[in-house]
């Protein structure tokens, strides 16, 4: 006599072939995204290619680095160091400059190795330079608003970044004047909330 239970006893093999499937497809993803931050990376060293070519590249890294998983976040490690090369250049415009900070707040985000590298190579020097300068023409308030955003990234969860920052010279000033200003169009005021994370000021409870 035929039992339909018999079917669901039989259908183990057949779950363990799909989950190996799908395996064997993440798999097959993160090797695509391997290949295409080496490609990108490659475009981001030629340095005679068109810089905006060279910023599209360092576009794509920080996307594939956000949404291609922790292995994607630590290939693109290797490449931190000539986009901080890139920020620290002066002649470079906004729209350029605000390219290479959300490239930086793509290949950090959530994740501590590629935090430590750029700490390391002295990018915490660089932001509160940029959030603290006072030459409009260098250094824009969109620019400011982006160094803010990388900045909160780098202190999530990161004690020793915070204390350094919190001793920083000219930051709490700096970004109160940032506080102030119109955040529209961004989920928080970055400037308001580092105030608050790096100890400057305590939080109101009631808000």
């Amino acid at each position: 006599m035929f039992n339909f239970l018999d079917i669901f006893r039989t259908r183990r093999p057949s779950h363990e072939f799909f989950l190996k499937s799908e395996d064997n497809d993440d798999l097959l993803r993160g090797k695509v995204y391997i290949k295409q931050i080496k490609d990108f990376g490659k475009v981001l060293l030629k340095t005679y290619l068109p810089l905006s070519n060279r910023l599209q590249a360092a576009a794509s890294l920080g996307i594939i680095s956000y949404t291609g998983g922790p292995e994607a976040a630590n290939c693109v490690q290797a490449y931190i160091e000539p986009l901080l090369r890139y920020l620290n250049q002066t002649i470079y415009t906004e729209k350029d400059q605000i390219t290479v900070l959300q490239s930086l707040s793509g290949i950090c985000y959530n994740n501590t190795a590629n935090q430590s590298t750029v700490v390391d190579q002295q990018l915490l020097t660089t932001l509160v330079s940029l959030i603290s300068s006072r030459n409009s023409i260098v250094t824009s308030i969109k620019v400011k608003f982006w160094a803010c955003y990388l900045l909160h990234i780098l202190c999530c969860n990161n004690i020793p970044i915070i204390r350094r920052l919190n001793k920083a010279k000219y930051l709490h000033s700096s970004l109160i004047h940032l506080s102030e200003l119109s955040w529209f169009g961004w989920p928080n005021n970055y400037a308001q909330v580092l105030i608050y994370i790096l100890g400057f000021e305590k939080q109101n409870p009631a808000l």
